[in-house]
């Protein structure tokens, strides 16, 4: 019995361990997890995309600016542009310019090199720079505020010239940013950061060198060109922004449109044409790559212009587009982006609305004379339903007529091609004009995002920008919390008591716990 027990021991008895087993097959996990980890890294950064989570995607480029970096003049460049960025880490917005800047670098595909430095740290690269761009070391812009140089130049390697002035740009920081004052009662406030603005506007004008021109027809409109504030300034500025010069000229005293237009601008005519203008809008116009935007007044337009109009597909009725609430008349129109046509991808189906009064345009899209004639009027932004044609000449308290008046949803924008624009042999060549019902939407307390977008996106179009016809920057905006002296005063009890307090009551009863 005691024989059987012992033999039975000798056999269950562990086996020795066999330790070189172990340490080799640790080392070879240890190893393939380590190539696990290198080719997890290696194919991340080849690999991987781009989430933007802050709130209103304040670090993300608009389509503005993707259709800039991503066209044709700047993926074609045999040499980069040149972006330096001497910011100062100690400066408020160096980090959003630093991300701003390498976000132009990797849409761009690197078409755009950006190059970072601190102008105070390194002294050494600063005087380069300040001597390359013939900017005064000891006392120039580069040491004393922070700035971003844009290079356009086909060497960006050698000394800036002055025939180079067109290929380079400066951005300094006071052109990224906005102040306020509250009526002059205090000092003034950082209100907004619009530094995509002027970086995508610097790059542009480097890039093209010159700006496009057009010419606003300033003795047949009611803008007031010579005072600040009003809607003309609000056009110019956008039009700038655009790296496109608009210049006031007198149609009257013009024998004809200069060769240098990338366009005319007619904008809430009051005084009609005479035949031999008109004569000479109408040789403009004939003439390839012709470019045409005309804003017009509800019930105001001449009859000159209406009968251009008309023959091009486009007529502006004699009507107020109104609809009511309750028993008020409502002159402000609700409206959506058509879709359909290319350059307003970006805002098909979107809505928006145009203060003042706006009149109906009748598109006479698909006409047999007009495609006869290579004639191709398009709509594009047209009201809600519930808004009609109101062609009474009071309208206090409005009712809708079946006889008289005109049933929504109305055209409020279309655009005109004259030629063979599906055709890329001739595309170049056609002729482009675009037709807005309202002039007020650029007055200056009836500013909206959508419609400054609209008209930028319009302007590029008719100049030949296709690319950059999508929607800009939204502004990244400061905001102040307005609270009362006792708001104040709460906030100030609840850091500096309440919650030491409660702080110091958890802990005691954590003690108490633990001391039990």
């Amino acid at each position: 019995m005691s024989d059987d027990s012992a033999t039975t021991q000798n056999n269950t008895k562990a086996r020795p361990m066999n330790r070189w087993n172990i340490g080799t097959l640790s080392v070879l996990q240890i190893f393939s997890l380590l190539i696990i980890v290198i080719l997890a890294n290696f194919l991340g950064s080849r690999y991987f995309s781009r989430s933007d989570l802050s709130r209103g995607e304040n670090y993300s480029l608009s389509n503005w600016t993707i259709g800039l970096l991503q066209s044709a003049q700047v993926q074609e460049r045999k040499t980069p542009v040149k972006m330096i960025v001497a910011f100062r880490r100690s400066t408020a917005m160096t980090e959003r310019v630093r991300v701003l800047a390498a976000e132009y670098a990797r849409v761009s595909g690197n078409k755009v090199v950006v190059e970072r430095f601190d102008p105070v740290r390194d002294v050494d690269r600063a005087m380069q720079v300040a001597e390359t761009y013939n900017l005064a070391a000891n006392s120039g812009v580069i040491n004393r505020d922070d700035i971003v140089i844009i290079d356009a130049r086909d060497d960006t390697s050698t000394q800036a010239t002055q025939e180079d002035s067109s290929k380079i740009r400066f951005v300094t920081q006071d052109h990224m940013l906005l102040y306020e004052t509250n009526d002059g009662k205090s000092a003034r406030r950082l209100s907004s950061f619009q530094g995509e603005d002027t970086l995508t506007t610097g790059l542009l004008s480097a890039i093209e060198g010159k700006p496009r021109i057009v010419y606003f027809l300033a003795d047949k409109s009611d803008f007031q060109t010579e005072l600040e504030g009003g809607a003309w300034s609000v056009m110019r500025d956008s039009l700038l922004s655009q790296n496109i010069l608009p210049i006031t000229v007198k149609m009257s005293e013009l024998a004809e449109i200069p060769e240098n237009a990338a366009g005319v601008i007619i904008a809430a005519p009051r005084y009609d044409f005479t035949k031999p203008e008109m004569a000479s809008l109408i040789k403009y116009w004939n003439r390839p790559a012709s470019n045409i935007m005309v804003l017009l007044r509800a019930q105001q337009t001449p009859d000159q212009l209406r009968s251009f109009l008309r023959d091009h597909g486009v007529t502006p009725r004699r009507d107020q587009i109104v609809t009511t609430a309750g028993k008020n008349a409502v002159f402000q129109v609700e409206a959506s982006f058509v879709p359909g046509f290319e350059y307003t991808r970006d805002f098909w189906n979107k809505s928006t609305s145009f203060d003042g009064v706006s009149s109906s345009l009748e598109v006479r899209e698909g006409a047999e004379d007009l495609i006869n004639r290579r004639i191709s009027p398009i709509k594009l932004l047209e009201s809600a339903p519930k808004y009609w044609g109101e062609t009474g000449k009071t309208v206090t308290t409005p009712s809708f007529s079946d006889v008289e008046d005109i049933r929504g949803p109305l055209a409020l924008a279309a655009a005109v091609i004259r030629g063979a624009a599906s055709d890329d042999r001739f595309a170049a060549k056609a002729s482009r004009m675009v037709v807005i019902s309202n002039a007020s939407f650029l007055e200056p307390n009836s500013l909206r995002n959508e419609n400054i977008d609209f008209f930028n996106a319009t302007a590029n179009w008719l100049v030949g920008r296709e690319e950059m016809s999508g929607t800009g920057p939204r502004t990244v905006g400061t905001y102040k919390l307005p609270l009362l002296t006792t708001q104040a005063s709460f906030i100030n009890r609840v850091n500096l008591f309440f919650l030491p307090a409660a702080a110091l009551l958890i802990g005691l009863f954590v003690w108490n716990a633990r001391r039990a």
